[in-house]
């Protein structure tokens, strides 16, 4: 006879709405319909494969109006947590995720996935960081403060050597890193492979002359069957790192692209993420999408929006930058990117708030400084050091 194996299970938690009248009804068939069933009664299903195959209702509550998940309010939500056999979609995102919101979600059953919960041998199959916090400190050579980002501004639509010129101004004010917009990837008039060339000298010229050298970061978002070429051409070209928008690219070509092993730290940006986390019952949860599955493919910086620029919930935040950094087996932690609006007078609160582990992505507050970008970098890195500043003793 052969012995039965033991199933490992991935456990996913949805905040739900369950008919009140057959709630225990509804999640056993969201279960079953999301494994081997449907959202009707199907034939063939055998003892077996409900065993082996299919997902099972680990708990089913209403929790309190005050009560939040994810960083989510559960209000008058059902919470539901589901425990799905990993044999069913392997170690990988496409199949993963079309199990856990593909399927009834779209057809029977109103469910926002907020929550998952890894087997460590499953996680361990993922790539996860392969730079992470200590990555970026080492690029850098910063190793006590947050580390000050530029993207630069315009957005889009100059040469490599319009975009020196704004870079160099705001390597000479202080920042850390430079990175292009995200809406800069190889365009025809711009390619990356040029501009990290030609912005790697304008670097190094900055850096003899003051003693710093700040970093670059390319953007190298593109189709995916080009993704990891292009962003060897700019590693070649002479950048520090690169950027990629990994929801638009999709999170399988964005792990193909850390498993080519760059040889430097990658920065997601997270344009886009409305159309997966913007619903208020549908889609994936914000802080489980940036906090665990995007540190899961591999980011080693995650572009995250604060309470103070932008509409982000802020215990949706709290729990993005807890995912971020807490101890996950092999996993190292990633930094968060806070940007999105950011200014002078948020970098006190942020800093408080977030701790040093993080970067500080400040762009129109440098580039549209009254006195220019170089004032504009010098005013943020000011306001970093105000906030390490013990405070004056009353």
């Amino acid at each position: 006879m052969t012995a039965r194996r033991e199933r490992q299970e991935l456990v996913a938690t949805y905040l739900a709405e369950l008919p009140a009248d057959h709630v225990t009804e509804a999640a056993d068939a969201f279960a079953t319909g999301q494994s081997i069933g449907t959202w009707v009664p199907v034939p063939g299903i055998s003892p077996r494969m409900r065993r082996q195959h299919g997902a099972r209702v680990v708990e089913v509550g209403h929790g309190p109006p005050a009560g939040e998940v994810g960083g989510e309010s559960i209000g008058s939500r059902w919470l539901l947590r589901v425990a799905f056999p990993t044999e069913n979609f392997g170690p990988q995102f496409p199949m993963m995720l079309t199990t856990l919101v593909g399927n009834d979600p779209s057809t029977s059953l109103t469910a926002r996935l907020v929550d998952i919960d890894l087997p460590a041998s499953y996680e361990a199959a993922f790539p996860g960081p392969q730079w992470g916090v200590a990555g970026w400190r080492q690029t850098t050579g910063v190793w006590h403060r947050p580390l000050l980002l530029n993207m630069i501004k315009p957005c889009t639509g100059y040469s490599p050597k319009v975009g020196a010129n704004l870079l160099e101004q705001t390597a000479r004010g202080g920042a850390d890193l430079i990175k292009d917009d995200e809406l800069l990837g190889d365009a025809p008039f711009n390619r990356v492979a040029e501009r990290s060339r030609v912005y790697r000298e304008r670097l190094d010229r900055v850096a003899e002359e003051t003693g710093q050298r700040a970093r670059y970061i390319a953007n190298v978002t593109d189709r995916s069957i080009r993704l990891v070429d292009t962003a060897r051409a700019a590693v070649d070209g002479g950048a520090d790192a690169v950027m990629v928008n990994a929801l638009v690219v999709g999170l399988d070509p964005f792990q193909a692209l850390v498993e080519s092993e760059l040889g430097v730290p990658i920065l997601v940006h997270t344009a886009a993420a409305e159309v997966f986390t913007g619903a208020v019952s549908t889609g994936i949860g914000q802080a489980v999408l940036f906090g665990k599955l995007l540190r899961l493919a591999g980011a080693d910086a995650v572009f995250t929006t604060t309470p103070y620029a932008r509409s982000t919930p802020r215990r949706v935040y709290e729990q993005t930058l807890r995912w971020l950094a807490e101890p996950r087996g092999k996993l190292k932690p990633a930094m968060p990117m806070l940007a999105g609006g950011v200014t002078a007078a948020m970098i006190g609160p942020l800093v408080q708030q977030s701790g040093i582990d993080v970067i500080l992505g400040v762009g129109g507050a440098i580039q549209g400084h009254p006195g220019g970008a170089q004032a504009g970098a010098r005013a943020i890195r000011v306001a970093i050091d105000e906030a390490l500043s013990p405070s004056d003793p009353q």
